[in-house]
């Protein structure tokens, strides 16, 4: 499964969606969360996102670790590969999307992820690390784990108002526009896709606008264009 949201990882508002997102597991949770996308900043940001990480899962009740990877040769390393191998539960937290892109791209790891992914775990990204998984980003092509889409964040945050300007510009009929409130996951499975959380998502394409609540599922060919 893939999930993504807006804003507000590790926040208490998003604890309802996280434990929503952690029941679809089949096995025990094994969480590994990754700092990656602030990998340009300074260590305490770092320290900042894996406090907010621990604290967050482990009010949560389950296993968790933070994966100090910030680059790229990290991602070749043996010993993090058999932790994602033995993970089901990966979380990409907030940064700079083309940085988290360019440093996991084409590694050991990626591939491991992608093994998650399709092995019925969850793959899970808010912020930036949302905006890498879809085909294409603001600024270059992500993974394209959600196809036809460019994933937008923060949808609706007046702090972030050029995201409003952005929609616009991108909303050519080329992709899709998958906007993401903070602290509500469009997830999807195979090809059924389900919204999780308090607040909307919204899928903007041409002149049409489309906005979908908590348990709304959708089929993946409505992503289609």
């Amino acid at each position: 499964m893939i999930a993504v949201t807006g804003s507000g990882e590790y926040l208490s508002g998003i604890s309802y969606a996280d434990t929503k997102l952690l029941s679809k597991l089949t096995t025990k949770a094994n969480v590994l969360s990754f700092p990656t996308a602030a990998g340009k900043e300074n260590s305490s940001r770092i320290d900042y996102w894996c406090d907010l990480a621990t604290e967050h899962f482990t009010k949560l009740g389950v296993e968790h670790q933070n994966i100090r990877a910030l680059k790229r040769n990290d991602f070749f390393d043996e010993d993090l590969i058999n932790k994602v191998k033995n993970a089901n539960f990966i979380y990409f937290s907030g940064g700079n999307p083309s940085y988290l892109y360019e440093t996991i791209k084409e590694t050991p790891f990626y591939s491991e992820i992608l093994d998650t992914h399709h092995n019925g775990g969850v793959v899970a990204g808010c912020s930036a690390g949302a905006m890498i998984m879809g085909e294409k980003m603001i600024k270059g092509y992500g993974f394209n784990l959600i196809n036809n889409v460019i994933v937008i964040p923060h949808y609706g945050e007046s702090f972030y108002s050029w995201i409003t300007n952005t929609v616009k510009l991108l909303n050519r009929g080329n992709y899709k526009l998958l906007c993401l409130e903070k602290d509500t996951y469009f997830t999807i499975d195979n090809n059924q896709v389900e919204i999780i959380g308090k607040n909307n998502v919204h899928i903007i394409f041409k002149d049409e606008h489309k906005t979908f609540k908590d348990g709304d599922i959708l089929d993946k060919k409505d992503l289609a264009i």
